[in-house]
């Protein structure tokens, strides 16, 4: 019988039922979603780090041999360690001279790179090269085909034996670029026997261990006599904690999007359920009367919520594995490297799921409770009529010289106040959720200006290959009027002699202080650097305790000593980290000068064909590519936008909807005092219309705090600065005053479908 009744209310309030499943679906959809790629993320990192034995720590020297091994290998807790070289070098130029870091070793016991295509690393085959297989796919690379590095001076050319990956490149970007193009980008391994007996210099020695790899950085520094540039663990590894700080990411917007939908669905669920056992009164007195206990009336219409929400999540858990996990797999394995990399569902959405029921049916509980206050004698007779008293608008001083339309509303507003902050609070969520996505493209635009126009003075960038002297860039650059950069990977810490926690490796620019390659300040303002001084990112300085005025402490991966600079700019640059610093200041230190870049206003097209020249990029090839690279943002606006309208739609109908019902006496009360339809949907639209303003102006603050947490929640090698355009606040709310006109329209067949005698008859 229940079951039955249960079904017949549902129908009856077949909207607001439907909403409460839908913002349940859509909670869950979110949440499982985004976990899908973040479990399946972190299952297909552990395979793939444990098959390749993947490094926990590296240690950076100027030449290590069998003796230092040795005596890393001997420490408690090693578990396995490796001498090899690592190289930047450069592909062909029909490569588009890309950045290709080398590794020659002549062993593959840590970090095996795992093969894709062709024959596994063999250190031994001083004929093979082992090739990135995102690079070779991206130019066409075949196994068995002939490549090119660059190194060391060097032009090493090898039949390449395989294709491969390897966790420490999940995440891949040139120096050059904003995110990654696998254009500009490789890595290949190589037997250390093809290169000269003198060249065979091991820079770096890498291991595995037990427990966290900076425990052990006390007994590395005394097995090596304190002879090591510096140690470094995976966190200080781009190529590895990019991924982290993307899937933390989707981690944490897992949780913020299904809040926001969960709160909305309670609000939904107060507002219907009150209003349910108001009218559901006489009823509820009658099966008391008839000898139904009060639990199992309670349980009754705590099954409401119990089912509806219920239904949902099972929905959304489907849905968010099926479509938009598989989305988000999809997307992002286009931008990182990670093999087999499959959406994942664990226990834990059931969890969340059941919590999500559990607070669904208890706030229901809390809105049905007064069910066991009623006695049966009461509920046989139609609840009191409240009393009237003067609401707290009508104490205001212009309140007599309100039409009726706002006293009227006004008046309802304040006697029905959880549904007047249901749509205030949920019109508010969809402006904040339209603006973030809108923002996004905003973000995107300003960034491109601040870096392509601001930070890059210039309109040509070539790109110098390893064997260029400095005397040849000099001359190239008095031919094309431009200025020289170099480039270096360096650590930075706040003290001299810093421990491994105290440091931050990152990236050392080096220029001649022409303004074209250019610094900017917090503001985004460029700014010279100040002689004698060095300009620090904000991040970098943030993490270090550092500010204008104070020292830092650096030194090249391949230095042994610490130099010390003074910051006279603490500077921001979308995705280069660390120190800029001047060229005189940079050979006063004692260090030379090797540019890798040349920037020009000029056309600088006629030089690509120079013995000294790898590349030549226009600004126009550069911003295209970064466009290209940007075009995920699509994906992103679209998802924003689509649940912005969901959240308004659902909030705002059911917010009119249960004013509607709950006035309908009223409204045909005014039927029969002579009120047209037009006049009747009119007062309901007005209310609908306020609340919308009220949503939208306490949402257009919101807007830019997830924005801005989303970009800084990339990790502190990025540092995009977030935007939202005047225009853009300007287009969120129209949209979200259009989506509330278009909603109050809905009610006009049902106003003018209001039987008078019928409603009035119920009145008696």
């Amino acid at each position: 019988m229940l079951g039955r009744k249960m079904l017949r209310d549902i129908k009856a309030n077949f909207a607001q039922f439907f909403s409460i499943m839908l913002l349940s679906l859509i909670a869950m959809w979110c949440y499982t979603g985004f976990q899908a790629n973040v479990i399946g993320g972190n299952k297909a990192r552990t395979d793939f780090e444990s098959s390749s034995n993947f490094a926990d720590g590296w240690i950076y020297g100027a030449d290590f041999g069998e003796e230092q091994l040795k005596g890393i290998a001997g420490i408690s807790g090693i578990k396995n360690a490796q001498l090899r070289t690592e190289v930047l070098g450069k592909a062909d130029e029909k490569y588009n001279t890309a950045e290709m870091y080398c590794y020659f070793q002549n062993e593959k016991t840590v970090t095996i790179p795992r093969t894709t295509d062709g024959a596994d690393f063999d250190p031994n085959d001083e004929n093979g090269l082992w090739l990135f297989s995102r690079f070779a796919e991206t130019w066409g690379i075949r196994v068995g085909d002939k490549f090119t590095v660059h190194v060391m001076g060097l032009d090493i050319e090898k039949e390449v034996k395989g294709l491969v990956v390897t966790p420490e490149y999940e995440f891949a970007c040139a120096s050059t670029d904003t995110d990654s193009d696998f254009h500009n980008i490789g890595f290949a391994y190589l037997p250390q026997k093809v290169l000269p007996e003198e060249m065979r210099i091991n820079n770096e020695i890498i291991f595995t261990c037990d427990g966290k790899a900076l425990s052990y950085e006390e007994k590395i520094a005394d097995a090596l006599d304190d002879n090591y540039a510096y140690f470094a663990d995976r966190n200080s590894i781009r190529g590895w904690y990019q991924l982290s700080d993307e899937l933390a990411q989707h981690d944490s917007f897992s949780y913020i999007f299904s809040f926001v939908f969960v709160a909305i669905a309670l609000l939904v669920i107060i507002t219907t359920m009150k209003r349910m056992i108001a009218q559901q009164r006489t009823q509820i007195g009658t099966l008391n009367a008839l000898g139904m206990k009060k639990r199992k009336i309670l349980f009754h219409y705590l099954s409401y919520s119990f089912a509806l929400s219920t239904l949902g999540c099972i929905l959304g858990i489907i849905l968010g594995i099926l479509t938009l996990g598989r989305i988000m797999v999809s997307m992002f394995g286009g931008f990182y490297t990670l093999p087999d990399w499959q959406p994942g569902f664990s226990y834990k959405s059931i969890i969340v799921a059941a919590v999500l029921v559990l607070i669904c049916t208890g706030t229901a509980y809390f809105s049905c409770r007064q069910i066991l206050k009623i006695h049966p004698s009461e509920a046989l007779r139609p609840a009191a009529a409240k009393t009237a008293k003067p609401c707290i608008f009508e104490k205001l001083p212009f309140w007599g010289k309100l039409g009726f339309n706002a006293r009227y509303n006004l008046r309802d507003i304040s006697r029905s106040k959880m549904r007047a902050f249901m749509g205030i609070f949920g019109t508010c969520m969809g402006m904040m959720i339209m603006e973030l996505g809108l923002g996004a493209y905003d973000t995107v635009d300003y960034v491109r200006e601040w870096y392509f126009h601001d930070i890059q003075n210039y309109e040509y960038q070539i790109i110098l290959n390893d064997s260029c002297t400095v005397e040849q860039a000099e001359a190239l650059k008095s031919e094309t009027d431009g200025e020289l950069v170099a480039m270096d990977a360096i650590s930075i810490a706040a003290k001299d002699h810093p421990t491994s926690d105290g440091i931050i490796s990152c990236k050392l620019a080096v220029t001649e202080g022409e303004q074209l390659y250019c610094v900017s300040d917090t503001e985004l303002n460029t700014k010279p650097i100040p002689a004698g001084t060095v300009a620090l990112t904000m991040k970098q300085a943030r993490n270090l305790g550092l500010s204008e005025g104070d020292s830092v402490y650096w030194k090249t991966a391949t230095g042994t000593k610490w130099n010390e600079s003074k910051i006279g700019l603490i500077s921001r640059h979308p995705n280069i980290t660390g120190i800029t610093m001047l060229r005189k200041d940079y050979e006063a230190a004692g260090m030379d000068f090797r540019p890798v870049m040349l920037v020009s206003q000029k056309n600088c097209d006629y030089v690509a064909d120079n013995d000294c020249v790898s590349a030549v990029h226009s600004m126009t090839d550069l911003i295209a590519a970064f466009d290209k690279m940007m075009e995920i943002m699509n994906l992103l606006v679209y998802f924003m936008v689509i649940f912005s309208v969901l959240l308004i739609v659902i909030v705002l109908y059911n917010s009119g909807n249960l004013s509607f019902n709950e006035r309908e006496k009223e409204f045909a009360t005014l039927k029969v005092l002579g009120f047209k339809s037009s006049a009747i949907r009119r007062l309901l639209s007005t209310q609908n219309l306020w609340l919308s303003v009220i949503g939208v102006i306490c949402g257009v603050p919101l807007g830019r705090v997830p924005l801005q947490a989303m970009m800084d929640s990339n990790g502190d090698a990025i540092d995009w600065p977030c935007y939202i355009a005047p225009t853009t606040y300007l287009i969120a709310a129209v949209f979200v005053m259009t989506v509330s006109v278009l909603v109050s329209f809905l009610f006009s067949r049902r106003i003018k479908r209001i039987d008078m005698v019928e409603v009035l008859k119920g009145m008696e």
